[in-house]
């Protein structure tokens, strides 16, 4: 498949990709079936220390990950980066990066989720896995930034509204609330010097 604006060829690297952005020209791309559909600029990743990057290979613990697509969402008193990633084991997960902390985290299949519709207020408890979460932050970020590959679609510009929730043995459960149902993640703290990068995938 050919960018549509530049003609460069892209290879999305796993099948579940829904979109990528074009190593030429930088044009946020679409898959639709068969086709790649041109949706405009993939926004301003501006120049900052990264502790990997989208093609690196990247160790916690257990977990081999080959970064894939690298998203940057700014919450007004700052920004994080957000990583998507494909492990060796065959399962995908999430990597976030906010000032230093490390968070790995997978998605929550729905029936184990927390069953709100709706964005929880500060000090709520959620259940996920039949344990309990208390809401410890609540906030809104915006998408400003998407390279690379990920398994849904990532709009520049859009807003999101969030909740982190801390459990039990450093597990930390996340909801993110935009348009439909709730995604949540559940996943572990991680300490960076416990991270290994290990070269380019």
């Amino acid at each position: 498949m050919n960018c549509p604006n530049c003609g460069y060829a892209q290879e999305p690297r796993f099948a579940t990709a829904k979109m990528t952005t074009c190593a030429s020209c930088t044009t946020t791309l679409y898959l639709v079936g068969d086709h790649l559909k041109n949706a405009g600029n993939s926004g301003e990743m501006h120049d900052a220390p990264l502790l990997f990057q989208v093609g690196q290979t990247v160790q916690i613990d257990t977990y081999v990950c080959d970064i894939l697509g690298h998203a940057r969402f700014d919450y007004g008193r700052g920004w994080w980066d957000e990583y998507f990633a494909f492990t060796r084991q065959g399962g995908e997960v999430w990597i976030s990066v906010d000032e230093g902390d490390i968070v790995l985290q997978e998605r929550l299949p729905e029936k184990e989720a927390p069953s709100s519709a709706t964005q929880p207020g500060l000090g709520e408890t959620m259940i996920a896995y039949g344990e309990p979460f208390r809401v410890t932050e609540r906030s809104n970020a915006t998408c400003i930034a998407v390279r690379g590959e990920f398994p849904e679609i990532l709009y520049v510009g859009s807003e999101y509204s969030y909740v982190n929730c801390q459990g039990e043995n450093g597990l930390l459960l996340s909801g993110e609330f935009s348009a439909g149902t709730p995604d949540w993640y559940i996943g572990q703290w991680v300490d960076p010097f416990e991270l290994q990068v290990r070269g380019v995938t």
